[in-house]
């Protein structure tokens, strides 16, 4: 085993448990804070992240805690997502719209999604909602930053909302 690799496997055992510890606080589920502290030491393994000697114990604490806080906005973007998309009774369609089940106004809303939407605005929604796939997943699997999933998703949800004209309860 090369010198990187035994002070990576002595890092992650002195560190795992403080950082697991927070993750488990912060999101309050067992397998998120595992991922949590597991895409903290990727990032750190891939580069992406640089330790510094002098502060890596407190370093690698705020890497987790952004992490996490990362994934709690993701479960409120989701949450607001699923509501906005499982409240069809609260929208306003248009006369030809009223009245249909949820399953017609799923399809039209699909049917915009996939007419209306660009390609990749299309994709992207579809990967985020249908496949339940993660901005971080998405980016990879498509080459495309973090920050570029985002304008998608938010750019999308957007036009679906003007476009459906969501009524305030």
């Amino acid at each position: 085993m090369e010198q990187k690799e035994q002070q990576f496997e002595q890092l992650f055992h002195s560190e795992y448990g403080r950082m697991y510890r927070l993750a488990y606080i912060l999101l309050g589920d067992e397998d998120e804070a595992k991922d949590a502290v597991q895409d903290v030491f990727s990032s750190l393994w891939d580069g992406s992240i640089t330790l510094r000697e002098e502060s890596q114990r407190s370093f690698l604490l705020t890497c987790v805690r952004n992490r996490c806080l990362n994934i709690i906005a993701q479960w409120e973007r989701h949450r607001k997502a699923e509501k906005q998309l499982a409240t069809a009774d609260q929208l306003d369609f248009p006369e030809p719209w009223q009245g249909r089940s949820d399953d017609d106004l799923l399809e039209i809303i699909l049917h915009y999604i996939d007419g209306w939407l660009t390609p990749q605005t299309s994709k992207i929604i579809h990967m985020h909602f249908d496949d339940q796939k993660s901005y971080k997943e998405i980016s990879s699997s498509l080459g495309i930053s973090l920050s570029a999933v985002n304008k998608h998703i938010v750019q999308g949800m957007k036009k679906l909302r003007q476009t459906f004209n969501r009524k305030e309860a």
